[in-house]
């Protein structure tokens, strides 16, 4: 059973995406089974957005403290550090995206859990907790819902119990659920962790290692080798690339136009213009500017069908990232 903090926290952290695939993995294989309170996923809904939301302005802040201090005490190399910075500064929106996106999966998993509701015991026996002052009210808080939530634990082990299942409390609300020894539940709860296959524990990681020690290991190897999203300007330097074989390219078709009479090279001033015709100082320029790209790369063609249409595409899927329609080639 999760807690809402642990559902909120799991959907916002990058660092804990390892977290979510192994979830999705034990999960998806039938090992465990997620038991969900009804309150937990009213709760969730309520704050999913607003956590992201949060996220992206801590980074965002978090951006521009740091770009301050570099501008104040950056030294020679301040100039550096901030063209890395500004490419940075670029990603967050993408880094916001991925929040979403990992909300999406957390909400898969809570849709293939077990949706458990609120029942009338849990209830009463929150009533009572809240009227004998022991935890989660043994602090000058409103904890009915923490309450409810533990109470549903208790009574789903009742109602499951047997000597197959291992039942595990996962939540990051310490202050609530847990002693003084954060991995360790609170004195009050001691009659629902009295048994050998009851576990609590405060954080994803500690309960997938209770079900298999290594896996979370392997999920996080795996992570360990995700590539980072391209920086703004290493996409606009293979644009630019890209622009200037696909113009070279023409331009070489052109040169092959003209040498067989399909194209004349007219004086400046003439009043002809078409596909058939090319000034003298435009071709004059276009010359320069394709020697300037046959200096500056290696390869510059000739291509076969294959190749010209993967530059060509290329091209395509990095203007279509940063903004432009599809298809659109024009150099």
């Amino acid at each position: 059973m999760l807690d809402t903090c642990v559902l909120l926290d799991i959907s916002t952290r990058k660092n804990d995406l390892p977290i979510v695939a192994a979830l999705e993995s034990l999960v998806n294989c039938g090992e465990v089974t997620l038991v969900i309170p009804d309150l937990v996923i009213d709760e969730y809904d309520r704050n999913k957005d607003d956590v992201a939301d949060k996220t992206r302005k801590r980074l965002s802040q978090e951006f521009k403290q740091v770009k301050s201090v570099i501008n104040e005490f950056g030294g020679d190399d301040k100039d550096k550090a901030i063209e890395i910075l500004n490419d940075v500064n670029t990603r967050l929106p993408l880094l916001s995206e991925v929040n979403y996106g990992t909300i999406a999966r957390v909400e898969k998993l809570i849709k293939e859990s077990v949706n458990y509701p609120v029942s009338d015991r849990a209830k009463l026996s929150s009533v009572q907790r809240a009227l004998d002052k022991k935890a989660p009210f043994h602090i000058s808080k409103n904890s009915v819902a923490d309450a409810i939530i533990i109470e549903l634990f208790s009574e789903y082990i009742s109602d499951n119990d047997s000597e197959e299942n291992v039942f595990i409390f996962i939540t990051h609300n310490h202050n609530d659920f847990s002693s003084k020894d954060h991995r360790q539940p609170h004195e009050d709860f001691s009659e629902i962790f009295k048994k050998d296959n009851v576990h609590y524990c405060n954080n994803v990681a500690s309960a997938i290692s209770l079900i298999d020690d290594e896996f979370l290991d392997e999920v996080q190897f795996e992570y360990d080798f995700t590539e980072e999203t391209r920086g703004l300007s290493e996409i606009l330097n293979a644009m630019d690339e890209f622009v200037d074989k696909i113009w070279f390219n023409r331009h070489c078709n052109r040169a092959y136009h003209i040498e067989n009479g399909n194209i004349e090279i007219v004086p400046d001033g003439t009043e002809r213009y078409g596909n058939d015709v090319i000034h003298e100082s435009i071709w004059a320029g276009a010359v320069k500017a394709a020697q300037r790209v046959t200096d500056k790369y290696d390869d510059t063609g000739p291509w076969d069908d294959f190749e010209w249409g993967m530059l060509n595409g290329k091209l395509s899927a990095l203007r279509w990232v940063l903004g432009d329609d599809w298809d659109m080639l024009d150099t």
